[in-house]
């Protein structure tokens, strides 16, 4: 009976992105023939493990790989899929995000909300990080607009301590024009952003907006506001390097290959969740509503909450939005209105006291008028497994 080929996975598992690869690899392993598999719990950047050297292999997945690995592998004479984001070429098959492709979809993203100010923030000596901003940077640029980029290092006897790190930050996002759109190189380096914006008094989305990249939803979800984020797709980088190994341990691969993924999407949360807003008092009008919808606010609330006229926040939204600030609380409050639909079995009338409806009648009236549907239609629709708009 023929053994299943022996496969050492040298892949992180400490952060979400490696476990995706991880799930990828399982995935493409549940629809064909299975692999004897060696895995060790370890975190990003820690070197191989010591029993790699020792053992018989038929395959390698490697994520550290660097020139000096590389060099192990071809002493080793075993088929190698090489997965880091460090290192340019190092005579290995390959496969691994489109880091340039990352940056430009961010960037789409922000310009397609009508920013002129733009900005990156990343990490030295991070080659990921750099082909991001490289793809960031062309696609703002090439609209007309420059990029002001801020980086320090992640890792390393270099990296600064948090506080000086995040008063850098602050003195670098303190001199940008506003209403800036910035993107930072992945989650983590987001909330370093946010958590400057809140300490400067910055208005996140209406004076900064800001997006991510890897789409680590507890990450996300922990930022304030919630951070937008492009989505990498390491679960098909996880099934392509299995699929890809396969093909070598078959000897049916002659040379090595490099197989580039493309990003997903942007998922949208509220730190995106603006137009580029010129006017301060627009902008905190937009901020206040979206603190306090909730709850019922009214715009007598926001009136009297920024000491003008309701004329006068009447005629300026018109001017930046086209639309009324009675208008706006609306869309917000039915906006939270849909996500609990989808993402809850939260009954009508829990819904509407959370969303700042008085009544449950007057949530389902408002609801068919503006979206065409009942509230639970448009739930059976956006049901779990069914389409997502």
């Amino acid at each position: 009976m023929n053994q299943p080929p022996r496969v050492a996975l040298i892949i992180e598992t400490s952060v979400v992105y490696g476990r995706r690869i991880l799930s990828g690899i399982a995935r493409y392993l549940r629809s064909h023939h299975r692999w004897s598999v060696f895995l060790e719990e370890h975190e990003l950047g820690t070197g191989p493990p010591a029993w790699l050297s020792h053992g018989a292999w038929d395959g390698i997945l490697s994520r550290p790989t660097d020139r000096e690995l590389a060099d192990l592998f071809r002493q080793m004479r075993v088929p190698v899929v090489d997965l880091n984001d460090q290192h340019d070429d190092l005579g290995l098959s390959w496969v691994g995000s489109d880091h340039a492709g990352i940056g430009r979809m961010g960037a789409a993203h922000l310009l397609e909300r009508g920013y002129r100010h733009f900005a990156f923030a990343g990490f030295s000596g991070e080659v990921w990080s750099k082909r991001r901003s490289d793809g960031f940077q062309q696609v703002v640029q090439a609209k007309g607009f420059p990029v002001s980029v801020y980086e320090s290092p992640w890792r390393g006897a270099d990296t600064p301590r948090w506080d000086e790190d995040m008063e850098k930050i602050k003195r670098w996002l303190a001199g940008l024009a506003q209403p800036l759109a910035l993107m930072a190189c992945n989650d983590v380096r987001g909330l370093h952003i946010l958590d400057a914006c809140t300490r400067l008094g910055i208005l996140v989305p209406e004076q900064v907006a800001v997006v991510g990249v890897d789409n680590d939803e507890i990450v996300c979800e922990l930022c304030t506001p919630p951070l937008s984020s492009v989505e990498p797709d390491p679960e098909r980088i996880g099934y392509a390097a299995a699929e890809l190994l396969d093909r070598l341990m078959a000897r049916k691969s002659p040379r090595p290959e490099r197989v580039t993924i493309d990003p997903v999407r942007v998922t949208a949360r509220r730190s995106t969740d603006a137009l580029a807003i010129e006017d301060r008092i627009v902008a905190a009008a937009m901020r206040f509503i979206r603190e306090h919808a909730f709850v019922g606010c009214g715009v007598s609330d926001i009136i009297r909450h920024l000491r003008v006229s309701r004329s006068v926040l009447e005629r300026r939204f018109r001017e930046q939005l086209g639309r009324s600030p009675q208008a706006e609380i609306r869309a917000v409050q039915l906006s939270r209105v849909k996500q609990l639909l989808v993402e809850t079995d939260f009954p009508l009338e829990h819904i509407a006291e959370v969303s700042g409806f008085d009544h449950p009648e007057y949530l389902s009236v408002m609801f068919k008028r503006v979206c065409g549907l009942t509230p639970g239609s448009y739930r059976k629709l956006h049901a779990k497994g069914g389409h997502k708009s």
